[in-house]
């Protein structure tokens, strides 16, 4: 019967802590900036998910991990595109792929 009760109890307190570490970590990406861009053209794919074409209203290069806001929804960009040195392209367009929070 002692037996049970401790198991219930570490799974309990497992519980509690794998609770309290997703509410961090959820709270520590609210508080990331939320960058001024526009998204020009969004392409869907199966395979890689969304890659667009984004206007970044101030001069810094795209990073991954950065958050965006367009059209009352925020995306996570998870990767850049180096822009093609021969393709001429805008200096503030990037193409990145995004993840829809």
């Amino acid at each position: 019967m002692n037996l049970l009760l401790l198991s219930l109890f570490a799974v309990a307190l497992w519980l509690m802590f794998s609770l309290y570490r997703g509410h961090n970590r959820k709270k520590a990406e609210l508080l990331v900036p939320v960058r001024s861009a526009s998204i020009v053209k969004i392409h869907s794919y199966k395979s890689f998910g969304i890659i667009a074409t984004i206007r970044f209203k101030d001069e810094q290069t795209p990073q991954i991990g950065d958050r965006l806001h367009e059209e009352g929804n925020i995306y996570r960009i998870t990767g850049v595109v180096t822009p093609d040195p021969v393709k001429e392209q805008p200096k503030d367009t990037w193409d990145c792929r995004l993840v829809k929070l």
